[in-house]
């Protein structure tokens, strides 16, 4: 069954959460509707919508114009497997000691001493190792351990598929490592991921909203936290991660642009943290801070 969108801009928040009620009413009604804003303070905001049958585009140019927005642009949704179009596109990854690889991979495993391989599986959780952000936490952490850095409890904060707690897990087998995620199919995704890895028993998974959970509490405070999520939640979690770091303890983030990385850092050395080191990786940054 063919799937069709429909999206447009406009400028103002208001507008746009306006647009977006006003085509919720329409017919047929959309299978779903979304309001975003394309840049953090750009004023400008883009509108989309879903539809199992394709929508009346008279009805959505009138509704372009009531608000102010630019005509939307309609597209047919061609029926796609994303998974098996991920598995075949995504190469492995390599991130220092680190080699991140689908099953459909196994035959490129390096061999080499000292090399820690990691299969993740492209699924609905984020984090296959590809996109920059991950990258980039795996590669902070590759020079953190390889500088001597030896955590004895680390939490992996929106561990999506836990990539990097279980790459925690599989160079520091003494330490206490936790991977939580707000969303159950991540956590479910993680433990998966987990047995596939053999790392049972290695690391908790666990569903969280940041650190609102008994057990994260309980193992508090952490040598390392890992939080690959977004610049709003980031900063928000800097006085909790201040609450549940060691003093001298470390946390890696990511999930932030290159513009976004100062306002975070900002937060944080807020929450008394200091800023150690910075990667970017095309549009993304990486931060390593150190709660003071």
């Amino acid at each position: 069954m063919p799937t069709y969108s429909a999206l447009t801009t406009l400028t103002g928040e208001d507008a746009a959460e306006a647009l977006a009620e006003a085509i919720e009413r329409m017919t047929p009604e959309p299978t779903g509707v979304g309001v975003f804003e394309i840049e953090d303070d750009s004023g400008l905001w883009e509108v989309g919508a879903y539809f199992l049958e394709q929508p009346d585009e008279v009805v959505l140019d009138v509704l372009a114009l009531a608000f102010g927005a630019k005509p939307f642009a309609v597209s047919e949704i061609p029926e796609i497997d994303w998974v098996a179009k991920v598995r075949r596109e995504l190469s492995p990854v390599e991130a220092g000691r680190f080699f991140v690889f689908g099953s459909h991979d196994a035959d490129k495993v390096p061999q080499e001493v000292g090399r820690v391989a990691l299969q993740i599986e492209a699924t609905v959780a984020f984090g296959t190792g590809h996109h920059g952000t991950t990258l980039g936490c795996l590669r902070a952490f590759d020079r953190l351990f390889e500088g001597g850095f030896r955590p004895a409890r680390v939490a992996d904060i929106g561990c999506g598929t836990a990539v990097l707690a279980m790459a925690a897990a599989s160079v520091l087998p003494d330490a206490l490592v936790i991977a939580s995620d707000i969303d159950m199919v991540a956590v479910d995704v993680a433990r998966a991921n987990v047995e596939i890895n053999g790392l049972a028993g290695r690391l908790e998974c666990l569903e969280a909203a940041g650190f609102a959970h008994p057990r994260l509490a309980e193992a508090a405070p952490f040598d390392l936290v890992f939080a690959n999520i977004l610049k709003g939640p980031l900063v928000e979690l800097a006085p909790h991660m201040a609450a549940h770091v060691a003093k001298g303890g470390l946390t890696i983030l990511s999930g932030l642009l290159v513009v976004q990385a100062e306002a975070v850092t900002a937060a944080y050395v807020g929450a008394g943290f200091t800023l150690t080191a910075r990667e970017d990786i095309g549009e993304w940054s990486t931060l390593v801070l150190q709660r003071g």
